[in-house]
Formats: C-alpha cells, sequence, structure tokens
C-alpha cells in the first residue's frame, strides 16, 4: 500500500511539472513573438529618426546660411554691389557698360 500512494504523488507532481513547463513555455512564445514585433517598429522608428535627423541638419545649414546673408546686408559696401550687379546702378562719375547674355 505504501508503493500506491508514493506512485500516485509521483504522478501527480509530473502533472504539475508539465503544466507549469506548458505555462512557461506559452509565456515564452508570447514574449518572443512581441519581441520580434516591437523590432520591426523599433527599426522603422530609428529610420524615420535619421531622415529627420538629416532633414534637420539640412534646415541648420540652410539657416547659417540665410544669417550670414542677412548679416552682410548691414554691410554698406555689400549693398552697394548688389545694387550694381542686380540693378545696374553705378556710382556718379562710373561709366555703366551692359553686355548682353
Amino acid at each position: 500500500m505504501n508503493t500506491s500512494p508514493t506512485q500516485s504523488q509521483s504522478q501527480g507532481r509530473k502533472r504539475r511539472i508539465r503544466l507549469t513547463m506548458f505555462f512557461v513555455l506559452c509565456f515564452l512564445v508570447w514574449t518572443g513573438y512581441t519581441t520580434y514585433l516591437q523590432s520591426g517598429i523599433l527599426t522603422e522608428k530609428e529610420e524615420k529618426l535619421a531622415a529627420l535627423q538629416a532633414q534637420a541638419d539640412e534646415v541648420q545649414d540652410k539657416n547659417k546660411e540665410l544669417n550670414y546673408k542677412a548679416n552682410r546686408l548691414n554691410d554698406k559696401e555689400y549693398i552697394a554691389e548688389l545694387a550694381r550687379k542686380n540693378h545696374f546702378m553705378a556710382k556718379p562719375g562710373e561709366v555703366l557698360f551692359v553686355l548682353p547674355d
């Protein structure tokens, strides 16, 4: 009679271990699937971030260029040069020659 309860306890223990292992396996599969999905989303976001950073760099470069041009507009010599070049103006006593393009 002593062998019967021991065998029953052993079978019960095996069942509990199998059930626990089944839940652990299900949890691991779910975790792996979730990680796989999130890695794809993360890759997309990293690509988008890189594109936005490149765009931000371009905008910063253009901003620096425009600030440089705006600062040059405070220089009277530069304004005179632009007036001569774009509007065909001349200083008093200068002779202006317009050549066809």
